[in-house]
């Protein structure tokens, strides 16, 4: 193992992703976190037999979006753009 303390730097990768995985995790996970998360909230309220179902399924949705939030920061930490991808400019438009 290196010795980190003396001033070396470490250099980790991050890997490349694809544009429509980039997408996916920024659109479309979080709506779909918002469904579950409202799906889950209505069946927890039905096992409690509670009155307010409406209640669980708002507090489920919102659990859900900030998990998505979390699990994109997660990844868009974890990943970097491709230097290869072709650039456009709003010149060339």
């Amino acid at each position: 193992m290196r010795d980190l303390e003396n001033g070396s730097n470490l250099k980790t990768k991050k890997k490349n992703t694809s544009m429509i995985l980039a997408a996916f995790m920024i659109f479309i996970l979080p709506i779909i976190m918002v469904f579950i998360g409202a799906f889950i909230g209505g069946i927890i309220c039905e096992n409690m037999q509670l009155a307010s179902n409406g209640t669980f399924q708002i507090v489920g949705g919102v659990i859900g979006f900030l998990l998505s939030a979390i699990i994109v920061k997660v990844f868009d930490k974890h990943s970097k753009a491709d230097e290869k991808a072709e650039k456009i400019y709003w010149d060339d438009l």
